[in-house]
């Protein structure tokens, strides 16, 4: 029997493998264990909460409460990014102890099985293939800095520390968590930051509260809004809904906004122009111009992009094109069905790239148990 084959091993792809193998099904992992997390920059929180940040093992074996009991530490809200990591690593080596590093360099359809090349030039067929490859190759560049070079603009996704910039003169682009974490990050390595925001910046109301309503407040999974967010919470049923429906209630759900435990770190702090966006930048002597949406100006060192990520298969480089091309599409995403299995049988789509299918639970940590339970599930009944 053809092993099932799990590309990534970050949150989704570590649960999925984990729930897998806890089915006791012929299962190879590939992928550098939280690579995207650890490739953040240092400093930054979580913005979830502690019940929607935890990976998924059968029978909740390690999820963050018995990481805690494990290793003595304590719990931590917001979770720092190193806490997360370190958890993380912690789930890979008692869930999914043999994932191998090794990148996939080629996927491709092989009959009723799948053909995988590995970058280090050894080859396999799997039977059923998961792709849950995280965000970070679908970073969004907006079309004004597309052709700046590197040393003046950057995705948030380029930067590990911001220590470098200290003394510059830094503009970040966004109005998210990313944006907002980054410019108090920035500010705080000493760099001189303004903030550009296309809407005024919204703050999330009662993300903090801890009261005894929070439970029918909030679904675990803390995606949304009161009154959204145990919709939400059950992707099968979302699914449902009327296409021009769900995609009312994911802009609504997940519309940019901050963490309130970051207000203090930037207001009277950060410089934020509020409903403006940069209609253009350009290379100019001493670093790069913008010019805005209301007719002013900047010059800056350098333009940080907080502009978020866009899913799309035709960025997975690593499948060929013929199967790429028998995988239904809408808008770039694969189309899923139940199981998120695309029209291509035994191939599964998790994370953002099931986000048109199941919903914007799929761009959250939270989302990885629903992918897990469901793909796990799918493959131990054999249904192709």
């Amino acid at each position: 029997m053809q092993p099932t084959v799990v590309i990534g091993a970050g949150p989704y792809g570590l649960s999925i493998a984990a729930h897998l193998l806890g089915a006791r099904l012929p299962t190879e992992t590939f992928g550098e264990p939280m690579a995207f997390w650890q490739g953040m920059p240092a400093g930054m929180y979580l913005r979830s909460a502690w019940s929607a940040s935890s990976l998924s093992a059968p029978d909740r074996a390690c999820d963050l409460d018995s990481f805690l009991r494990a290793t003595g530490r304590q719990q931590q809200q917001p979770i720092p990014l190193r806490f997360f990591v370190d958890y993380g690593l912690w789930f890979q080596r008692h869930a999914v102890p043999n994932v191998d590093p090794t990148l996939v360099k080629s996927l491709a359809a092989d009959g009723a099985d799948f053909s995988i090349e590995l970058d280090d030039g050894r080859t396999l067929r799997a039977s059923r293939v998961i792709v849950a490859v995280g965000i970070d190759r679908f970073a969004n560049l907006p079309a004004f800095a597309r052709e700046l070079p590197a040393s003046l603009a950057s995705h948030t996704r380029a930067h590990r520390d911001f220590g470098r910039f200290k003394g510059m003169r830094i503009a970040v682009v966004g109005g998210g968590q990313s944006a907002i974490e980054s410019a108090a990050l920035l500010h705080e390595a000493g760099a001189h930051v303004e903030l550009i925001v296309r809407h005024s910046i919204r703050w999330l109301k009662l993300h903090d509260y801890r009261g005894p309503g929070r439970r029918i407040l909030y679904a675990p999974s803390d995606v949304g809004p009161p009154g959204l967010n145990w919709m939400l919470h059950f992707p099968l049923a979302f699914r449902l809904l009327p296409l021009r429906v769900q995609k009312a209630v994911t802009r609504r759900a997940v519309r940019p906004a901050g963490a309130r435990w970051l207000i203090d770190r930037v207001r009277g702090r950060v410089p934020i122009t509020s409903n403006r966006f940069v209609h253009s930048a350009s290379p100019a002597p001493g670093g790069v111009r913008l010019e805005l949406s209301d007719g002013t100006t900047r010059l800056v060192d350098h333009l940080v992009l907080a502009t978020g990520y866009r899913p799309n298969l035709d960025r997975l480089d690593f499948m060929t094109p013929p199967l790429r091309q028998q995988i239904r599409q809408r808008d770039g995403f694969p189309v899923l069905n139940r199981w998120l299995e695309s029209s291509v049988p035994g191939l599964h789509f998790a994370g953002g790239l099931a986000d048109q299918s199941y919903g914007p639970i799929c761009r959250f940590v939270s989302g990885a148990e629903v992918a897990a339970r469901r793909i796990a599930a799918c493959a131990a009944r054999g249904d192709r």
